[in-house]
């Protein structure tokens, strides 16, 4: 089982230069820290900086302001212990599902004798046993996504990122994914921070969540979710509990949610 690390962000900001040459500032003074071995999602409107601060965790963007570290130490590039799991599909199409999950110990310069049996290890974690010779453009979106998470968590990452990674599926494979996560997870001992649109995904998943402002973003609530784990998807959404976080998150989450749509209808007028 891996060790879950700490992480804190401590007043950043982030600023990008646009095509127009503007500035455009998507963090402004982001505070807050996440315990090792914790699981936190960040929910926002759309466009309010949850990718950016992924990014800045993964070491792929500097803060322009502010520090993100992790165990204590500044992060300044691409860490060895972080795992990131992107919205859209980031297999290798060109490998066949085996080659795709063997990739990171592979590149890493471990000897094939010593990673192909965890190869086998997380294809049959992950529910794809039979698959192995399979490539990317023969599976279904969810497979796709199983042959994802087997490819991140083989490295057995302290510091798994994920941006959306459900986003795309269906409603019902969605809804088992998130369920072959919490399960993935709990024998993992990762600390995460995960991203995503879905408030019912975030409740579900997380021992907190992190609620962002309309942008530039600001935590402007945290929430810890006191569900007992072992938990079910498909099963705790109906529960009267879930159901009154959910009320109390989503009256905190709607006014930025609404300040973000009256952005979109004002923009273009001001083009």
């Amino acid at each position: 089982m891996s060790k879950g690390v700490h992480v804190k962000f401590s007043n950043v900001s982030k600023r990008f230069r646009t095509p127009k040459g503007d500035w455009y500032q998507a963090l402004k003074e982001l505070n807050f820290e996440i315990q090792p071995g914790e699981f936190v999602a960040l929910v926002g409107p759309t466009g309010c900086g949850k990718s950016t601060a992924l990014t800045l965790l993964a070491g792929l963007e500097q803060s322009s302001i502010g520090e993100v570290s992790v165990d204590g130490t500044a992060v300044k590039d691409i860490d060895i212990r972080t795992g990131f799991v992107f919205q859209h599909d980031a297999t290798f199409p060109w490998m066949s599902v085996a080659n795709n999950v063997g990739a990171g110990p592979k590149f890493r310069g471990l000897d094939p004798k010593e990673y192909r049996p965890l190869v086998q290890k997380w294809i049959a974690k992950v529910g794809l046993v039979g698959f192995e010779k399979h490539y990317p453009h023969q599976l279904s979106g969810g497979m796709k996504k199983r042959v994802a998470l087997a490819q991140a968590l083989i490295n057995e990452p302290q510091l798994l990122l994920m941006d959306e990674p459900f986003s795309a599926l269906d409603v019902q494979t969605r809804s088992i994914m998130t369920d072959e996560l919490m399960t993935l997870w709990e024998t993992t001992g990762s600390t995460v921070l995960f991203v995503t649109h879905d408030l019912e995904e975030a409740i579900a998943l997380a021992d907190r969540v992190i609620v962002l402002t309309a942008g530039p973003a600001q935590v402007k609530a945290d929430f810890k979710i006191e569900l007992a784990r072992p938990r079910k998807a498909r099963e705790i959404r109906f529960t009267e509990e879930f159901l009154k976080i959910y009320q109390n998150i989503w009256e905190v989450l709607r006014d930025e949610v609404d300040i973000a749509y009256q952005r979109q209808l004002i923009a273009p007028s001001e083009k």
